[in-house]
C-alpha cells in the first residue's frame, strides 16, 4: 500500500469531529438562551394575559379582562360582564339586568313585570315590580350602549355621521320600529348621539304592548352587540378603502 492510500492519522480524523461537537454544543446553548428569553414575558398589553407556560400573551377570554401591564386576565366581578375576547375592562350590567356570578359573558334579565333602575346589580331582589301593567308605561324609551374602544372622536366627520346612521338602523331593527323613530339627544331622526364610547338614542313609536323587559331582551345580549360591531366594521372598512 502506497503512502497515498493510507488512512489519515487518528488525531487528524478526530479534529473535525471535535469541531462539529463544539458547534453542536454551541447551537444548543444558543437555543437554550433563546428559550429563556421567550419565557421572560412578565407583562402583557391590555386585554391580554400570559399563556400557561408564560412564553407569550393571548387575548383574555369572554368573562374576563386585563389592564395595561397585567400578567394575567381577571374574571369580571358580579354585576359586570364581558361578551368579547380581549376586553380591557368589564361592562356594568345595564338597568333591567343583574348577575351574582363572576366571569360571566352576559347578565340576567329581570323577570317579566319587574325592573331595576340601577346598574351593576348583583341580586335578583333588586328587580322590583312595576307600577303599571307594563314596565314601559309610554311607547318610548332611551337606549344606551357602551362601545369600549370606539375612539369616536378620532374619526373623520364623514365617518362619524355614517357610524351614527348605522347604529340608528341597528337599534331600530332590534326595537322593531322605523329608523326615523330613533332620535338623538337633539331630536334629529334616524341617528344617535355618541359621546366617548357611549351610544345613546331615544326610541319612539314602540308598540303599545311593549315592555321594558321586551326591549331589554331585544337590545341586550351578544347578538345585538355583534350587530353593532359588524356595522362599525362595515362602515369604517368601506370608508378606509375609498
Amino acid at each position: 500500500v502506497s503512502s497515498f492510500d493510507r488512512p489519515p492519522a487518528p488525531e487528524v480524523a478526530m479534529a473535525p469531529l471535535a469541531a462539529r461537537l463544539a458547534l453542536l454544543v454551541g447551537a444548543a446553548s444558543l437555543r437554550l438562551s433563546m428559550a429563556s428569553l421567550r419565557v421572560v414575558q412578565s407583562v402583557c398589553p391590555a386585554g391580554f394575559g400570559q399563556t400557561s407556560d408564560a412564553a407569550d400573551c393571548r387575548k383574555c377570554p369572554v368573562g374576563s379582562w386585563s389592564g395595561e401591564g397585567s400578567a394575567e386576565c381577571s374574571l369580571c366581578e358580579p354585576g359586570a360582564y364581558s361578551a368579547l375576547t380581549g376586553a380591557d375592562a368589564c361592562v356594568a350590567c345595564p338597568v333591567g339586568t343583574w348577575t351574582d356570578e363572576a366571569g360571566t359573558r352576559a347578565c340576567k334579565l329581570c323577570p317579566a313585570g319587574k325592573w331595576t333602575n340601577t346598574t351593576r346589580s348583583t341580586l335578583e331582589s333588586t328587580c322590583e315590580s312595576c307600577f303599571s301593567e307594563s314596565c314601559l308605561p309610554y311607547p318610548s324609551a332611551r337606549v344606551t350602549v357602551d362601545m369600549q374602544g370606539l375612539l369616536y372622536e378620532d374619526l373623520q366627520p364623514t365617518e362619524q355621521a355614517a357610524l351614527r346612521d348605522a347604529f340608528a338602523r341597528d337599534i331600530a331593527a332590534a326595537a322593531v320600529v322605523r329608523a326615523s323613530s330613533v332620535q338623538d339627544w337633539l331630536g334629529e331622526s334616524s341617528t344617535v348621539t355618541i359621546v366617548g364610547d357611549v351610544v345613546s338614542a331615544f326610541v319612539l313609536d314602540l308598540a303599545a304592548s311593549s315592555s321594558a323587559h321586551d326591549l331589554a331582551r331585544s337590545t341586550y345580549g351578544e347578538a345585538f352587540q355583534q350587530r353593532l360591531l359588524s356595522s362599525a366594521a362595515a362602515v369604517l372598512g368601506s370608508l378606509h378603502e375609498t
